[in-house]
């Protein structure tokens, strides 16, 4: 009896001892092992090389539990091919001017809703608050704008250079870098000829490109996307160019000069669009109106070093990108510059003419 007794006794004391240990009771509901974690949002963006400080990306992905992905392509008509090729895999794109009016006609944009862009309109600079490319706004916003001109090093460059005609010199054979653009290249060829760099006049065109194809001996290479380094580098003398990518290249090398041709030039603004069926769309309207927050872009710009469109965030810049000669000089001269259009059918001659003047063929 007395072992039956201790008997009990012991089971007992066992039973509120795995009690506290949490062995008996109410267990506490535990997530499964193999529950699913929420899936983070990726933003994917296709633009121009070097068009955003990796760091407040970095600071967007944090303040949003994202991820961006950034890729690049060097023209206008590789981001149309892209974007006919399906571009609703891209949240954010940044088409020039003439290929907003162009996209905005094949429907490939979504509308805008400024009420979620309280950052954008008002810091814009005056002239780009009604582009005529999209006068309301409606469907891209002006990020970058500059002029098309030619940078030079003055190292190699003796005679400093006032004319498209000078890309022509002999002396130059192997040194030139133009801008792997088809619009952009024949701009120039136009603009010596004292005609429109939005001609559609087949002879014009067709000349044009009888002038470059001599220009060819020239030409070094058509590169958009490494044409900065090419130059700081000093492996090429001079560069058909984009005035902010001018003033880059002359903060690491002095002896980068930029000359805006006599004949005249081409003046461009790059945009922040969202593309038709883009998955992410919410989250490309934050990163829109994050990007224009004044403090945000000074600190964008100030990397990029190129002409920024928001107004409220140059005062916050550095004065010696925004003081830059070059920069300043481009501003000045912008009244030398014709905005690119839509040309229509006509882009058909242009292309065949680019791939004979490239390839040879």
């Amino acid at each position: 009896m007395k072992k039956l007794t201790l008997m009990l006794l012991l089971v007992v004391c066992f039973t509120f001892a795995l009690a506290g240990c949490g062995g008996g009771g109410e267990k506490k509901a535990e997530a499964p092992k193999d529950a699913p974690k929420k899936e983070q949002q990726v933003l994917n963006i296709y633009s121009w090389a070097d068009y955003f400080d990796p760091q407040v990306l970095a600071e967007f992905e944090k303040a949003n539990n994202c991820r961006v992905n950034y890729d690049v392509y060097s023209n206008n008509e590789e981001l149309l091919a892209k974007m006919q090729a399906g571009g609703a895999q891209f949240d954010i794109i940044q088409p020039s001017d003439y290929m907003v009016t162009t996209m905005i006609q094949l429907n490939m944009l979504e509308k805008l809703d400024h009420s979620k862009l309280p950052n954008v309109q008002p810091n814009l600079i005056e002239s780009l608050k009604h582009p005529a490319y999209d006068q309301k706004l409606e469907f891209a916003i002006p990020y970058v704008w500059g002029i098309t001109g030619i940078a030079y090093n003055k190292k190699y460059v003796k005679d400093p250079i006032t004319s498209w005609a000078d890309l022509w010199k002999p002396e130059y054979k192997g040194h030139i870098i133009l801008l792997n653009d088809n619009r952009e290249v024949f701009s120039l060829a136009l603009k010596k000829m004292g005609k429109s760099n939005n001609s559609t006049d087949p002879k014009d065109v067709e000349a044009a490109f009888n002038d470059l194809k001599k220009l060819n001996a020239n030409v070094l290479a058509y590169d958009t996307e490494n044409n900065k380094q090419k130059m700081i580098a000093e492996e090429a003398w001079i560069a058909h160019m984009w005035s902010g990518d001018a003033s880059f290249c002359n903060f690491d090398n002095s002896n980068i000069a930029f000359c805006v041709p006599k004949e005249g030039t081409l003046i461009w603004a790059d945009n922040m669009a969202i593309p038709k069926g883009a998955k992410n769309k919410e989250l490309a309207m934050k990163f829109l109106n994050y990007i224009y927050d004044p403090k945000v872009s000074a600190r964008n710009f100030d990397y990029m070093k190129l002409p920024n469109a928001n107004a409220a965030a140059i005062p916050m810049q550095k004065k010696e990108i925004v003081e830059n000669p070059i920069l300043k000089d481009a501003a000045a001269k912008a009244d030398k510059g014709e905005w690119l259009h839509d040309i229509g059918n006509a882009i058909t001659m242009y292309d065949k003419f680019w791939t004979e003047l490239k390839t040879g063929k």
